[in-house]
């Protein structure tokens, strides 16, 4: 039994170190920034074959590995490794053990793979491949072929910088032809003097292949024993010309849709300022008289912060700050008060609400005389039948607070204006979907990122115009709205101002609510305490809401209005060459041989 037990722990042992020997992976990213490879033919068909492939480490990693697809030639021959860190190219040694500076090689029928064991962190490395591909070139009757997937789909890295070089073994090889299959922004250099063919690449995405099929005399190649007794060439160059004719007419049909999609685009943004203009010349909008502007005003709009922050703003409703003050109006008022319970505060009504919305908090919410930020909250929880209808009954109030508005505001004119704004908004839109299309249409992305910038800034640049010349108010809006502005500077001027001349603090106290509307109550309270004494704060029935670390606007700012702002969502390329000669590269496929090549770190 004993031996059993121990026969089995050293069973898991091994099992645990299998696992952990075979199972490290690399803790990084990696980038292929430059991918080269020359393909030597030789007198008997054979490929002498050298791949540089330059990698960016980040991080930390063990090695890299390569697959060469073999499947349809007669094999490759043992390869040599090296590794070249800048001007250093450093030979490794073949073996199976896995160690530092060696490299494994194994195959099957189909495939020959290598496996470098070499650590890298954080680094620029280039790994060196060469080894022989046997029988690559097929001897017919009336031309040599090479069909060859260079670099196969089994990358799962994005390749850059691509260099593809094939070099026949004589030159002045006038009757050499090549096509390359790949994407279409690839170019292939067939040079008939040297006898070489030249494919590049900017980048190569992750599982995608380049393939050369190339022809030239037999005479190159003499020394072929891999020959097939049946003619070859017509079958090449009508299949080779067909492949041509359609990769043609794909990047016809795709210029074509650009060109209809940016037309289309195009004319939409054309018709919609069109239509703008015409309706502009047509009805301009109507002319106010603009009064002289004032520097500061010192008495308080004639309207609830909730109707005035209506007004400057031009909305058709009230935001839930503004509700915020008209509560302290209210308290300004003696119409209610504000009481500090533990962490929270309750409102209490000391007259019957006039306020629909006040009058729902009170009765409805609270208890009839008072409501507590607590319960307000608690009534926006989730969005059961309590939280949308404080939602709808807010929505109800924020329109009513602005009903009346058309006697300042010239409705007309803002929706010209606003018009306006839609048309900037749309051709924005329609102009970015355009640049978009241009990137994937594989257009100059600076070029149109550029277009599409001084189009936009073109679009904005007329709103605001357009803004500028139609007044949105009316002549009575105009001397409010004048006296309005006026008054919201001298709060945001106030540390120049002296208080105490300008009132007491019964009329700061009035004033107070429509600082907090406007923004810049901090800086009116901090001007109290510079100008007031903190007994004649103490003594206001008003300021103490304002001052201090718990006082009601400062908590409920994030408490009390926040609650009606959750009740309220509660409620509511080139063409390639049929010659085969220099040109594009071409769509499609030929069959070569070696498309499962393929590599990657580890």
């Amino acid at each position: 039994m004993k031996k059993l037990w121990g026969f089995f722990l050293v069973f898991i042992s091994i099992i645990c170190a299998f696992n952990v020997t075979t199972t490290v992976k690399a803790d990084g990213d990696y980038q292929i920034e430059k991918y080269h490879a020359q393909a030597d033919i030789q007198k008997n068909g054979d490929i002498e074959l050298t791949q540089r492939i330059n990698y960016q480490f980040d991080g930390d990693f063990h090695g890299v590995y390569y697959n060469q697809n073999i499947q349809g030639i007669k094999g490759a021959t043992d390869p040599q490794v090296f590794i070249k860190n800048g001007s250093k190219e450093t030979p490794l040694v073949q073996s199976d053990s896995g160690q530092e500076n060696t490299f494994k090689v194994t195959r099957t029928k189909d495939s020959m793979g290598l496996k470098v064991y070499h650590s890298a962190s954080t680094e620029n490395l280039t790994f060196i491949y060469k080894y022989r591909l046997l029988g690559a070139v097929t001897n017919y009757q009336d031309t040599a072929e090479l069909n060859w997937k260079m670099i196969g789909g089994g990358w799962d890295k994005t390749l850059h910088n691509v260099i593809l070089t094939v070099n026949l073994p004589q030159g002045d090889v006038s009757k050499l032809q090549a096509w390359t299959h790949g994407p279409s922004e690839g170019y292939t250099d067939v040079n008939r003097k040297q006898g070489q063919v030249k494919m590049t690449l900017d980048k190569l995405p992750a599982h995608q292949v380049v393939e050369t099929h190339m022809i030239f005399p037999t005479s190159v190649t003499a020394d072929n024993l891999n020959v097939v007794n049946k003619k070859r060439k017509s079958q090449v160059l009508a299949q080779e010309k067909q492949l041509v004719l359609d990769a043609n007419a794909q990047r016809e049909r795709k210029k074509m849709i650009y060109r209809v999609i940016m037309a289309f685009g195009a004319i939409v943004v054309l018709l919609i300022y069109l239509v703008r203009f015409y309706q502009f010349r047509k009805y301009p909008g109507n002319k106010h008289v603009i009064p002289t502007p004032l520097h500061h005003y010192f008495d308080e709009p004639d309207f609830l912060p909730s109707f005035t922050k209506v007004v400057l703003d031009k909305t058709d409703r009230a935001d839930s700050l503004s509700l915020t003050a008209d509560l302290l109006v209210e308290v300004g008022q003696r119409r209610m008060k504000i009481d500090k319970v533990k962490r929270s505060y309750e409102i209490t009504a000391l007259v019957p609400p006039t306020n629909p919305f006040f009058k729902y908090l009170i009765e409805e919410i609270g208890d009839g005389q008072k409501v507590s930020l607590k319960q307000i909250k608690l009534s926006t929880k989730g969005s059961g039948k309590k939280a949308r209808r404080l939602g709808k009954k807010f929505e109800k109030w924020s329109k009513v607070a602005a009903k009346g508005r058309e006697k300042y505001l010239d409705l007309d004119n803002l929706n010209i204006v606003k018009d306006f704004q839609l048309a900037a908004i749309s051709t924005s839109i329609i102009v970015f979907l355009m640049w978009i299309v241009s990137i994937i249409f594989a257009k100059n992305i600076l070029i149109s990122g550029a277009l599409m910038l001084v189009s936009v800034a073109i679009f904005w640049i007329i709103y605001i115009v357009a803004k500028h010349k139609v007044t949105p108010y009316t002549d009575e809006g105009e001397d409010e709205v004048n006296k309005i502005r006026a008054f919201k500077r001298m709060l945001k001027d106030i540390d120049d101002i002296k208080m105490a001349e300008v009132g007491d603090l019964i009329l700061w106290e009035q004033l107070l609510p429509y600082a907090v509307v406007f923004g810049v109550s901090d800086k009116v309270i901090k001007a109290l305490k510079v100008n007031f004494s903190a007994e004649q704060l103490d003594n206001s029935l008003v300021i103490p809401y304002y001052i201090g670390a718990h006082s009601f606007i400062n908590s409920s700012s994030s408490g009390f209005q926040s609650s009606f702002t959750s009740a309220i969502s509660s409620g509511n390329g080139s063409s390639s060459s049929v010659s085969g000669g220099s040109g594009g590269f071409s769509g499609g496929s030929s069959g070569g041989f070696g498309g499962g090549s393929g590599g990657g770190a580890f």
